[in-house]
């Protein structure tokens, strides 16, 4: 076999395949180059998952029209003056591959004016090879339109996944690159609707615009700074977090590291929740150019870089502003339930992980903790507005099409019910935001069961969401969580069956058990010293 070198367009598309792998990594690079370029505002419009268009418009500096066809040429860049610039990045990135690369692989559409210039360039390229370049008017900054991702290259197209996995790995990247700059303002829209807007902030606030108020409320502040740099952020743990998110910034690039992870691990003591540390470092003490696309970083000193990033998480704390917001929550507000202190209801524990052991008025009451809680959120979704919670990636569902039929005709009972769901295409649509009560990792899922359940016709919207939506049995509930519970059940106007009239206890007299035990009269003050003595 011998050897060759490849022909040009050949060498574009495997210099591609370093650097687009799919829409998500045009996404990327288009968004770092509107950042290095100074841009204050940035729109990503994004068609069928990426695959028809992808449009990222800024207000940045803007190219002259010499830059602007230059720009598609190999290796060509504003990043890098000289040898000793690739062992200080300072930017996102200098790689002369990206836009070649993409406009190798699709048509791409450049629209930019500099700030001095009277007109703007607009240049064509497909398939690598330039096809106009000319004067066109335009607005101050660029825009880059990426049509037909993949046309040239059939093979790599068929291997893009579902519009719902694009999608979600497109917000990945946007969402990190938000929250790397929440001084900047960002939107995102699919298919023409708005699905992110987010304005100027602090980061605080843009870690609440894309996780929610609820998802946040927990937040910890951490900050360090020594000769090796600065580390600042926010980190969260709660049982409510159900997995383990930790986002790591490094001179405002989101990356991975396995030194910051096993700080992070280390100092949360395995616990789950999310982290958002920014690091600020010399770019000389960090190497961006160990991964093609620069996901990964190496630091010169990994020890110094462990003990900074741990020692401000274990020193974390409460913002004062946070804990003054909390505090006047929880006056205003009582408990998660509004449960009566004066119920009653003496709570002694859980059973089996099941059932909640209780003490009233001389009577044992054993509740059953999923037909209690389907009773409160029963009774709640029929006499109150229910709250909802926005989910940080809107879940795109499939529908047949007599499920979408079926949806249609009763899009107000869910609405209703604190859904916010819009359409996404003929048999698509995409949840926004659930009832406060159902947990976003099993947004999708617990959509589906319920369109299904109400479907059958056996249940109505509320019996079926109350359902889903309240605790299993053999889930293990904290004391706190229990007597929550207790309260708010002890509140309904019916709390003797749940939703489905099933019975939500059993009572059982103490007299009972006093005769089941031999115990037939009050025990004595000398019976409670004398061990295993009957008062008779």
């Amino acid at each position: 076999m011998s050897i060759r070198i490849l022909p040009p367009t050949l060498q574009q598309r495997i210099a591609a395949g370093e650097v687009i792998e799919r829409p998500a990594s045009v996404v990327k690079e288009l968004m770092e180059n509107a950042l290095d370029a100074g841009a204050n505002s940035l729109r990503v419009d994004i068609q069928e998952g990426g695959r028809r268009l992808i449009r990222v418009t800024d207000d940045g500096v803007g190219l002259s029209a010499l830059e602007a066809s230059l720009a598609f040429a190999r290796f060509a860049t504003s990043k890098i003056v000289s040898e000793s610039d690739l062992t200080a990045v300072r930017t996102f990135g200098f790689r002369g591959e990206a836009l070649p690369s993409i406009a190798s692989v699709a048509r791409v559409r450049l629209l930019t004016r500099a700030r001095e210039a009277a007109l703007g360039t607009e240049v064509r390229v497909e398939g690598g090879t330039l096809v106009s370049a000319q004067d066109a008017g335009a607005a101050l900054g660029t825009t880059v339109e990426v049509w037909d991702l993949f046309y040239n290259t059939p093979v790599r197209r068929q291997f893009l996944r579902s519009l719902r996995t694009e999608y979600g790995h497109i917000m990945g990247v946007f969402t990190r690159l938000a929250l790397a700059f929440p001084e900047k303002t960002f939107s995102l829209f699919f298919d023409g609707r708005e699905v992110y807007a987010f304005p100027s902030a602090s980061l605080a606030d843009r870690i609440t615009a894309c996780f929610g108020r609820e998802a946040t409320a927990g937040l910890e502040e951490f900050e360090d700074a020594g000769t090796a740099g600065r580390v600042w952020g926010f980190a969260l743990t709660s049982e409510e977090v159900w997995r383990r998110r930790y986002y790591f910034f490094v001179n405002r690039r989101p990356v991975r590291n396995r030194v910051l992870y096993r700080a992070v691990r280390e100092s949360l003591q395995g616990e789950g929740g999310m982290v958002f540390l920014f690091l600020d470092v010399h770019p000389s003490q960090v190497d961006v150019n160990m991964h093609p696309a620069k996901a990964e970083v190496r630091f010169r000193d990994d020890v110094a870089m462990y003990d900074l990033a741990r020692g401000a998480l274990l020193r974390r704390s409460r913002p004062a502003w946070m804990q003054a917001e909390q505090a006047g929550k929880v006056a205003e507000s009582g408990s998660e339930y509004g449960a009566d202190a004066q119920s009653g209801f003496s709570l002694v524990g859980q059973v089996e992980n099941t059932f909640l052991l209780t003490l009233a008025e001389g009577h044992l009451y054993l509740l059953d903790q999923h037909a209690a809680e389907e009773r409160v959120l029963y009774e709640r979704l029929q006499h109150q507005r229910v709250a909802s919670h926005t989910l940080i990636a809107p879940q795109v569902v499939n529908l047949s099409v007599d499920e979408r039929a079926f949806f249609e005709a009763h899009v107000d009972e869910f609405e209703a019910c604190g859904f916010v769901i819009d359409p996404f295409g003929a048999q698509v649509v995409a949840l926004r935001a659930l009832p406060d009560f159902i947990e976003p990792r099993v947004s999708s899922l617990a959509f589906a069961r319920l369109l299904a359940r109400m479907r059958s016709g056996k249940e109505d919207v509320y019996q079926a969401l109350a359902c889903l939506g309240a605790v299993k049995a053999g889930q293990v509930l904290t004391p706190e969580a229990q007597a929550r519970l207790l309260g708010a059940w002890t509140q309904t106007t019916n709390p003797h069956a749940c939703a489905h009239n099933r019975p939500v206890y059993f009572r059982l007299s103490l007299d009972d058990v006093r005769r089941k035990v031999g115990r037939t009269g009050l025990s004595t003050e000398f019976d409670q010293y004398a061990g295993c003595s009957h008062a008779l």
